[in-house]
């Protein structure tokens, strides 16, 4: 198994406080899985990605990176509501969304221990996590941070919208 397996196997909910960030230069290795294409931070960083099953990560687990190294982990809507872990004060709290609606601070950066947190605020249910290096907030926010927008509804096909 390799060292990106070991983690990738690691990466759930229920180890999150015990989460020290990814090892700096970690290799992606052989892995297989469907892929993509997107940006990180506000520098819009190219980056490639690849999707691996998970059984705690209903919304995917996507493994960013840049053709071999891993640059970070990203889990979605985590399976059974699970509350997010008490971390302590976060060095940055960013701006999220949960479908279309806009969470002010829900994002919460931990990048000395190389992860962030999106979390509903109201009611402190675990959204999604990021795994990376440890770093700064800035640097995260920059050159790290999965793009993250309001999810767009589907249009209505044109034959619906005419029969009603």
């Amino acid at each position: 198994m390799s060292a990106l397996h070991d983690i990738l196997r690691r990466f759930t909910p229920a180890e999150l406080a015990r989460w020290d960030g990814l090892p700096a230069g970690l290799p992606l290795g052989d892995l297989d899985g469907p892929r993509g294409e997107g940006r990180l931070g506000t520098e819009h960083v190219p980056a490639s990605w690849t999707s691996v099953p998970s059984d705690v990560f209903a919304g995917g687990l996507r493994v960013w990176h840049d053709g071999t190294v891993v640059l970070a982990l990203e889990g979605r809507d985590p399976t059974g509501l699970p509350p997010a872990p008490d971390l302590g004060d976060p060095e940055a709290e960013l701006d999220t969304y949960l479908g279309r609606l806009r969470l002010e601070g829900g994002e919460r950066v931990y990048a000395a221990r190389g992860l962030a947190l999106r979390v509903n605020p109201e009611n402190g249910v675990l959204l999604g996590a990021i795994g990376f290096a440890p770093t700064s907030a800035g640097d995260y926010g920059a050159r790290v941070r999965p793009e993250v927008g309001p999810q767009r509804l589907l249009p209505k096909p044109a034959a619906l919208e005419s029969e009603s």
